[in-house]
């Protein structure tokens, strides 16, 4: 399954002399067939022109239309599946982490945003995206910042609708836990398939690797060890579900690294082989 990396996307963009960074974002209007199924290591804004699709994220199929959006984070992975002889036009946003968290932080603590977001409509949002579009198609001076604005916009509107049922959702103790605890929650969530320690987590909530055990553990009621590997036995079963991936690439895929233990965490998990799968 393919992987889409930020710096190939962003880092192409033309600066304006070569001076300034590229942005954070990079704004993309495609006339789009099928996409396999695939994930990236950003996240993904969609806001729909034209068109329907079926839209498959993480296993869960859904339909996307004229003024639906979406909002993906780096650990999501998704397939767009376009009727034959038809095609299907949006807005697709390339953002860097560092700016949607710090929008959605504005309306949601870090770690309650529960991603993967789809809205069936959105339009509320529509003169913003086309302002976005317009100012990045024009460069105009000063297009930066308005373009980011508009992106901003769009972002904490979502977190507006999906706010209160994400507090909802949450377990109570993680919900009263400090920030920084809830930003290592979060770390642990996007950077599950990578290899992690407790020892460099801890480090992003600022305690020692002994204190934030035990505070993790109060937190999400899951000792470290036991959580990361659960997080990674989900995706990993949302994968074997939703794609012809081998149970090996699987295993890697989902931050495991020897095929023979995943296989029995995963028969531990959910009763069954990997090799098992379920399909609706």
């Amino acid at each position: 399954m393919e992987r889409f990396a930020i710096e190939s996307l962003i880092g192409d963009q033309p600066t304006g002399g070569g001076v300034r960074p590229p942005p954070d974002f990079l704004v993309q209007v495609p006339e789009l067939a099928s996409v396999d199924a695939h994930w990236h290591d950003y996240y993904e804004l969609g806001y729909v022109l034209r068109g329907e699709a079926r839209h498959v994220v993480n296993g869960a199929p859904g339909t996307l239309r004229p003024g639906s959006a979406f909002l993906l984070s780096p650990v999501d992975f998704h397939e767009i599946e376009v009727p034959a002889r038809a095609s299907l036009r949006c807005v697709n946003v390339v953002l860097a982490p560092t700016l949607v968290e710090s929008a959605l932080e504005s309306v949601v603590a870090a770690g309650d945003e529960r991603l993967p977001w789809a809205f069936p409509d959105l339009t509320s949002v529509a003169d913003d995206v086309r302002r976005v579009c317009d100012e990045t198609t024009a460069r105009r001076p000063g297009w930066r910042v308005v373009a980011e604005a508009g992106l901003r916009t769009v972002l904490v509107e979502m977190a507006r609708q999906c706010a209160p049922a994400a507090r909802a959702a949450e377990a109570p103790a993680l919900r009263e836990a400090p920030p920084n605890l809830r930003q290592a929650v979060r770390y642990v969530e996007r950077h599950f398939r990578e290899p992690l320690t407790l020892a460099q987590v801890a480090q992003v909530a600022h305690l020692s690797p002994h204190w934030f055990s035990e505070q993790f553990r109060v937190a999400t009621g899951s000792p470290f060890q036991a959580y990361l590997k659960n997080r990674r036995l989900q995706f990993a079963r949302a994968l074997l579900d939703a794609t012809e991936l081998s149970v090996t690439d699987v295993c890697h895929a989902a931050g495991f690294n020897d095929p023979s233990y995943f296989g029995r965490a995963y028969r531990s998990r959910y009763g069954v082989a990997p090799s098992v799968r379920r399909r609706p």
